[in-house]
Parts: structure tokens; C-alpha cells; sequence
């Protein structure tokens, strides 16, 4: 099975990476897509990560390039549920599209390693976006993973960082260096 793995960052794809690159059932490659990472330098960080650990595997990754923080901020709500709805659903459906535009049977994503993150939220607008685009969403609970990655990380000196990417996580996150100004201006 020709499976995309979304990429949030290294530390939560790295143990799904060794774990999957090892059945011999799946050709895995990797999709770094995350609008929402904020500041820059965070997003540059993060994907210079993800690229050091995708040639640790020789994991093909396509990334997503482009910094799209106003078409993040433009698809939220401000309501953290529904926040965090529309930032999954987002990346989800981007996920999807890109899976099927380029002949992948099946999709996942690194966000379900996090016990940070909804994860019934996420299975559920994963098995949604791969019923709309006629592909499988390869569900499997990694969180028993989740520690490993974080070893792995450290073992290898991934860049590891303290909240999951967005304004929103890094202004109510415990983050040294915390803006004192406001979303809006720094755009």
C-alpha cells in the first residue's frame, strides 16, 4: 500500500516512521503541510527537522513550502474547539487532496502520536476527507509511541519544541521567549 504520512514535525513522526518503514506491506512517503506553525523561524525550524530526520530513513517528503499564516488565520474560528476543528479539518483535506492528486491509496497523519491532541476528532475527520476523496485513512493509535519519539529525538538531537505549532498554542504555552505583542501585528 502506497501510504502518505502528514508530518507535523520530527519528534512526532520519527517512532511512526520506524514503525511503518518496517512492513513491508506499505511504501511510505512523508507530507510536511502545517499553515498553522507561528512564528517563521518556529515553521523553519520544524522543517529543517523533518527533512534531517527523512534522510535518517531515506523517506521521500514532499513539503509544502509556502508560510500561509494569513490562509491559516483566515479558515479559523476564534472558540478553541472549533478552533482546533478547523486547523485538523484544514490539514486533513489538504492531506486528502494531495493523496489522491498524486496516486497515494492511503492517508495518516503524525498528529495521532500526540495525547496533546484530539484524537477522536482527528480519526474522525480523517476516515471523512478519505470517504470524500475515494481513499483509505490508515487509522492506528500511536500513541503508545509517543515517548519513543521523544527518545529518538533527543538521541539524535531533532529539534524538539514546547507547544503544537500555532499562535494560539505558543501565546498560552509555557514558551521562554512568548510575544508580547499581538497575532495581527506580526503578520
Amino acid at each position: 500500500m502506497k501510504l502518505l504520512l502528514h508530518i507535523c514535525c520530527a519528534p512526532c513522526a520519527v517512532a511512526i516512521v520506524d514503525t511503518l518503514k518496517g512492513r513491508h506491506d506499505m511504501v511510505l512517503h512523508g507530507f510536511f503541510h502545517n499553515p498553522n506553525i507561528h512564528p517563521f523561524e518556529e515553521f523553519k525550524k520544524r522543517k529543517e527537522s523533518v527533512i534531517t530526520m527523512a534522510g535518517h530513513y531515506d523517506l521521500p517528503v514532499a513539503y509544502f513550502d509556502e508560510y500561509r499564516l494569513e490562509y491559516w488565520k483566515e479558515s479559523l474560528n476564534t472558540d478553541k474547539a472549533r478552533r482546533c476543528r478547523t486547523c485538523y479539518a484544514l490539514r486533513i483535506e489538504n492531506i486528502a487532496r494531495f493523496a489522491k492528486e498524486n496516486d497515494f491509496e492511503a492517508f495518516t497523519t503524525s498528529l495521532l502520536i500526540s495525547p496533546y491532541q484530539d484524537h477522536d476528532l482527528i480519526k474522525e475527520l480523517g476516515f471523512s476527507a478519505a470517504e470524500k476523496y475515494g481513499l483509505i485513512f490508515h487509522y492506528e493509535d500511536f500513541r503508545p509511541l509517543y515517548r519513543r519519539g521523544r527518545e529518538i529525538s533527543r538521541a539524535r538531537n531533532y529539534y524538539m519544541q514546547k507547544y503544537c505549532g500555532c499562535f494560539y498554542s505558543y501565546s498560552e504555552s509555557d514558551h521562554p521567549k512568548k510575544p508580547i505583542y499581538y497575532f495581527e501585528q506580526e503578520i
